[in-house]
């Protein structure tokens, strides 16, 4: 259901990242993701933050955020450089980069924290906020003893991939286990290479799969951060469970911009 109050327009930034088409590069977001907010919400209007952030002044950073009332961090093909987190590349390695993207956000995150601005982290976001509290993530966790194979086929179409893989429990009292109450468990799509190895510090966990890995988490240190390793922007029309999240962010951000124009 969208919303009535026309007058309650939110500016949500959503993150770039850089990929090379024939010759050039372009700093590009989703669709999926952009679709996402305002398949939602007629009020919302999507912003995509180039992956300079790093790059721009001072000035020009704090301007940019005053502008906006929450970000999302997306998902990506590419995952963070482990440099991040004091680990080597691993042997082999097959994953995307993006050392545009990876500076950027680094240097976004530490602004989005500063001013308390609603934070919604998806997929490699999730990862990238872990990161950031001083976590580390598995390169590969269909590697790892004990763990699930998480990663999405992708001979199957698209609708597949993204269709429901498994379950997860929600952490009793947590940000998520109020918005799905009363149900402790929900579905959700698995479409990741990556994963939580050791949780930040200060984060609290939210969900978990049933092999124990975590698939959401929170921290209570700010108004709202959220991060979730599924992809609840897929298709939030059709999957009420991912419109759940998506209009928890929405709503997030209503609350900010109603305290900040008071």
């Amino acid at each position: 259901m969208k919303e009535s109050n026309s007058e309650n327009i939110l500016v949500i930034g959503i993150c770039a990242d850089v990929h090379t088409q024939g010759v050039h590069q372009y700093h590009q977001a989703g669709d999926k993701y952009v679709r996402a907010l305002t398949s939602l919400s007629q009020h919302v209007v999507p912003v995509i933050i180039p992956a300079l952030f790093h790059e721009l002044s001072e000035q020009a950073q704090d301007t940019l955020l005053a502008t906006l009332d929450g970000v999302m961090l997306t998902g990506s093909y590419s995952n963070l450089h482990p440099g991040y987190y004091q680990s080597a590349l691993p042997d082999d390695d097959d994953a995307a980069r993006d050392p545009h993207r990876d500076a950027s956000n680094w240097k976004l995150i530490e602004k989005i924290l500063a001013a308390d601005l609603p934070l919604l982290g998806i997929c490699r976001g999730f990862q990238e906020l872990n990161v950031y509290f001083g976590g580390t993530l598995h390169h590969r966790i269909h590697e790892v003893p004990g763990l699930m194979d998480h990663r999405e086929d992708k001979s199957l179409p698209l609708e597949q991939q993204y269709a429901c893989a498994h379950s997860i429990s929600l952490t009793e009292k947590g940000v998520l286990s109020q918005w799905f109450a009363p149900r402790q468990e929900i579905k959700v799509n698995s479409i990741h290479m990556q994963g939580i190895d050791r949780l930040g510090k200060h984060l609290k966990v939210e969900a978990t799969a049933p092999d124990g890995l975590v698939e959401a988490f929170s921290c209570p240190d700010y108004t709202f951060l959220v991060a979730v390793q599924w992809h609840p922007e897929w298709q939030p029309h059709n999957y009420p469970d991912n419109a759940s999240v998506i209009q928890g962010f929405i709503q997030a951000c209503t609350t900010y911009k109603n305290r900040s124009s008071q």
